[in-house]
């Protein structure tokens, strides 16, 4: 397989090197899931086809009337924008009474070169993608949500 740059076992985005291009006629590419931490009920991920009002109502109903102290939104990538937006909508939501906490991160992404060509080995491409974590919780509890379990008078 013919690559722009000398092969290696795995490319590493770096700073000045650029990726291998892939021809379409020598491979095709398919790009693995990202790996997750195992999820609790307050983690809500956000991507592109995720349903905006869906989303707004699930962290209002965990974080007003399951009474969870808080959630965690999760995006990467273009998804980023949309779960800030997600963030701000709660706030407005809940009348400005939530914190919101929020921190980026890189994450490492594997795709997977299949060669058309079945007697080429397998290769993996890593790279790297913008993450952010934004972690809400209630100021005050709202009157009618529930607290360990329990409807606060």
């Amino acid at each position: 397989m013919k690559t722009t740059r000398d092969s290696q076992a795995h490319s590493v985005d770096r700073p000045g090197v650029k990726r291998a291009r892939i021809s379409k006629d020598e491979a095709s590419l398919r790009k693995r899931a990202p790996l997750r931490p195992p999820t609790l009920i307050t983690d809500i991920y956000v991507t592109q086809t995720s349903s905006y009002k869906g989303q707004l109502a699930r962290a209002k109903k965990l974080l007003v009337e399951d009474g969870h102290p808080f959630i965690i939104l999760h995006a990467m990538g273009a998804a980023i924008e949309r779960a800030i937006g997600l963030a701000m909508g709660l706030s407005t939501a809940c009348s400005n009474q939530v914190r919101c906490h929020t921190e980026t991160a890189t994450v490492d992404l594997v795709d997977d070169v299949i060669p058309v060509d079945m007697e080429t080995d397998l290769e993996t491409n890593t790279r790297q993608n913008s993450a952010v974590h934004i972690r809400i919780e209630l100021l005050q509890p709202m009157p009618g949500t529930r607290q360990g379990g329990r409807t606060r008078r």
